[in-house]
């Protein structure tokens, strides 16, 4: 009996966690799609994000209903549709593409962002991973991989949630353009 309380409550903490881990990545995407938007740019949310939730608000509702992205083939359009957030200026180039890392790996972040990076000719577009505090030591550890440190596809910054919590009001309100992420973000090497 005591082992299957013990079972249990484990089930029970697991649930909660992970409760609480999906609320925080759609409280970060909802920051970024409000900054996005108080900055002028169109904003798209991952396609699988578009039901979630936040401050009563669905993402979907800050978000361009299609992503068009020209010149891009339709299986590398899949895929950059799945990056958690994405600023697009006035003429659907891409400014920024972030990327929400609350407890999945955050290579894979990094992957897709470097997929983005790879599929884009001319490349202005800076690229974020936004993440936990404290996932700050694994975030430096995986941008200092040579594989990643001496890649010239892109160079990618990182935000930590709390910052971005307590900072996205006065960006709303000062920022002008997305050079505003530079007093919030970090770079590693």
């Amino acid at each position: 009996m005591e082992k299957q309380t013990k079972a249990k409550m484990k089930r029970h903490s697991e649930v909660i966690n992970d409760a609480i881990e999906e609320n925080d990545h759609s409280e970060m995407q909802y920051h970024l799609a409000r900054l996005g938007k108080a900055l002028g740019y169109d904003v798209w949310i991952a396609q699988n994000d578009h039901k979630r939730e936040w401050n009563n608000q669905k993402l979907g509702e800050f978000s361009l209903k299609r992503l068009n992205l020209p010149n891009i083939s339709q299986s590398i359009k899949e895929t950059i549709a799945l990056i958690d957030v994405i600023w697009l200026d006035k003429k659907e180039r891409i400014v920024g593409a972030f990327e929400v890392e609350k407890s999945t790996s955050i290579y894979s972040g990094i992957l897709r962002l470097y997929d983005l990076a790879l599929t884009m000719s001319e490349n202005q577009t800076k690229f974020y991973l936004v993440a936990p505090d404290k996932r700050e030591k694994e975030i430096k550890a995986q941008l200092l991989r040579p594989s990643i440190r001496h890649s010239n596809a892109c160079q990618i910054s990182y935000i930590l949630f709390s910052e971005l919590r307590c900072d996205c009001d006065a960006m709303c309100k000062f920022g002008t353009d997305i050079g505003v992420l530079d007093k919030i973000s970090r770079n590693v090497g």
